[in-house]
C-alpha cells in the first residue's frame, strides 16, 4: 500500500508483537526493526528474530535521523499529545524521511459501530461484537480513543509541522496516510 523501496530503513513504532515488521520481513524488506513499550511484545518479537527495543512514540530512543521511513500502525490513538509524538518521529528520520500510518477514521460508520458495540445488547449475542467489546472497552477507558477520533484537526496540525502530505486516504473504518518530512 505505501509502496516503500525495499533497501529502506524502516522502523515500526509501537511494534506490538510485530506482525507489521514479519509481514515486511515475508516480502524480502531487510533492513527492518520496531519500538515497543511493552515487554511481553518485545520478548514475543525477539523470540521470532525481529530488532525491537524499549521506547514509545514520544520517546523512541532512537538517534537523529536513524530511519528512513517509520510505520506507525494504530499507536496515535493510544496517546495524548500529537505534537510531541510528532516531533519525535521527525526526529528519527532523516532528511525526507516517510511517515506512513493507519489510524481509526472519524466515520458515521465507525461512529454506528462504537454505538452498537457499547450502547446496545449486541455484544452479548454476537461473538465478534463481544470480541470488540472487550478490546475497545480498555481503549474508550483510557479516553485516548474518543479524544483521537474528535481531535482531528489538532492531529493534522501536529503533522503539518513536520510533514508534507504526500496522500491521505479514509476508509469506512480507518485512515491511512503517507507524508514526507520537511525539510
Amino acid at each position: 500500500m505505501f509502496k516503500l523501496d525495499k533497501n529502506l530503513k524502516i522502523v515500526d513504532v509501537g511494534c506490538g508483537f510485530g506482525e507489521t515488521l514479519k509481514v515486511l520481513r515475508e516480502r524480502g524488506y531487510k533492513n527492518i526493526s520496531g519500538v515497543e513499550p511493552d515487554l511481553v511484545c518485545r520478548n514475543a518479537c525477539l523470540k521470532d528474530g525481529l530488532k525491537v527495543s524499549a521506547g514509545t512514540i514520544s520517546k523512541t530512543g532512537l538517534s537523529n535521523a536513524y530511519a528512513d521511513v517509520v510505520i506507525v500502525n494504530q499507536v496515535f490513538h493510544h496517546i495524548n499529545n500529537f505534537n510531541e509524538a510528532v516531533e519525535e518521529l521527525s526526529r528519527i528520520l532523516k532528511p525526507n524521511g516517510i511517515l506512513c500510518f493507519l489510524e481509526p477514521s472519524h466515520t458515521i460508520l465507525r461512529k454506528s459501530m462504537d454505538f452498537f458495540t457499547f450502547k446496545t445488547s449486541l455484544p452479548k449475542y454476537l461473538s465478534f461484537m463481544k470480541t470488540r467489546y472487550e478490546v475497545m472497552s480498555l481503549e474508550m477507558a483510557t479516553g485516548n480513543y474518543p479524544n483521537f477520533l474528535n481531535s482531528q484537526p489538532d492531529f493534522q496540525k501536529a503533522l503539518k509541522q513536520h510533514f508534507t502530505k504526500l496522500w491521505h486516504r479514509d476508509s469506512w473504518f480507518f485512515q491511512f496516510g503517507k507524508y514526507r518530512k520537511k525539510k
